[in-house]
């Protein structure tokens, strides 16, 4: 797990200092279902994080967080475990975010 927590640290690193093909190449592609569903919380809060002052930046941080949610539904065990978090509709309130980010005529 420390692999993990050193991972995310050097990822939100990344993000912050803007280096951001760099910080996708490390939380992709997701190793484990343990990733996902470490990372997409984290990604999602970062976005909210820099949504006041970086709106490209919280645009992509939440793209990622989308994508990481719905990796880790599509790497559940079980059929039940999978539709389980599909019902919880993790991530799905992200795509109204990213469409509000991208109407705002971003640059």
């Amino acid at each position: 797990m420390s692999d993990h927590l050193e991972r995310r640290d050097r990822v939100l690193d990344l993000v912050k200092a803007g280096s951001l093909d760099e910080a996708y190449k490390l939380l992709w592609p997701a190793d484990s279902q343990a990733w996902c569903e470490m990372m997409a919380p984290i990604m999602e809060a970062e976005g909210s994080g820099y949504e006041p002052t970086n709106p490209l930046l919280a645009l992509w941080c939440y793209e990622q967080a989308k994508a990481l949610y719905e990796a880790e539904v599509s790497g559940a065990t079980s059929g039940g475990e999978g539709m389980a978090l599909m019902t919880e509709g993790r991530g799905s309130h992200l795509g109204r975010k990213i469409w509000l980010l991208k109407t705002q005529n971003i640059e």
